[in-house]
Formats: structure tokens, C-alpha cells, sequence
């Protein structure tokens, strides 16, 4: 039931799953790059690899999104077996640990902190997710597109 209930919340929030199982440190590194991953760690590589093109922004988020999926898979897959195995479950800091995770994942995502770090603007808007709402996708006349 533990490989179970850690691989849930490795799914829910990459690094609660290894809280749970008792992996505070992996589970703080791998929270710590799902919840800030795309907001500080992407625009700080392109600060560090001076990216100056649009192409080289994406190329780069390409590659960073593969890694990004790799590292979410570990966490989920290695917190399965680990939690499989019989290793001691700590439920309360697991299910706290993903609640914040998430929070700061959601809270993080945005265009200011992602300009500041990578001491452009512009950029943002090149990779930000594109989601309409319904009143937005509706004609003039009241009729969807």
C-alpha cells in the first residue's frame, strides 16, 4: 500500500513521494526542480548560456523539457519501488510536502520572475502555455470559432 500511496504523490508533486518514503534530501531536490524548474532554472540557463536567438530558446526548452520529463519520471518510478520495497512511511510531511511543492509550482509561473532571471524580456510570451477561456474562442455574434 506505501508503493502505492508514494507513487500517487510522485505523480501529483515529483519529490512527495520520496518524502513520504523517509528520502528527505531527494525528495527536497527533486520538489525543489519540479516546483522552480521552468520558472528559475530555465530562464537562468539562458542567462548562463547566452542565448540570444528565438531558435536557440526553443531548441533550449526542447532540451530542458526532456530532462525536466526524465527527472518527473525518476521521482515517480523510484519512489514507487522504494515505497514497494518496505521502506518506512512518514504520510503527514509526504502529503504536506506535496501540497507546498504544488503551491509554489503554481505560484512561480510567472512573467516577472522569468524576465528577472533572464535579464530579458520578451521571452516569456515565446514559451508561456497559450489557454483561451470559452469567452474568449466565442465570435462577436456569440458564436464559437
Amino acid at each position: 500500500m506505501n508503493g502505492i500511496i508514494a507513487l500517487v504523490l510522485s505523480m501529483v508533486a515529483p519529490g512527495a513521494g520520496q518524502v513520504f518514503n523517509g528520502d528527505y534530501w531527494l525528495g527536497a531536490a527533486l520538489g525543489g526542480m519540479f516546483a522552480l524548474g521552468k520558472t528559475a532554472l530555465l530562464p537562468l540557463s539562458v542567462r548562463v548560456l547566452r542565448v540570444q536567438t528565438e531558435e536557440g530558446l526553443l531548441k533550449l526548452f526542447y532540451w530542458f523539457n526532456w530532462l525536466y520529463s526524465l527527472c518527473v519520471l525518476f521521482a515517480i518510478v523510484q519512489a514507487g519501488a522504494r515505497g514497494f520495497g518496505g521502506a518506512q512511511s512518514h504520510p503527514w510531511t509526504g502529503v504536506l510536502s506535496a501540497f507546498m511543492i504544488v503551491a509554489v509550482f503554481k505560484n512561480t509561473h510567472k512573467e516577472i520572475l522569468f524576465s528577472a532571471l533572464c535579464g530579458r524580456r520578451g521571452l516569456y510570451e515565446i514559451i508561456k502555455p497559450n489557454r483561451k477561456s470559452t469567452s474568449e474562442s466565442q465570435t462577436s455574434d456569440g458564436k464559437t470559432k
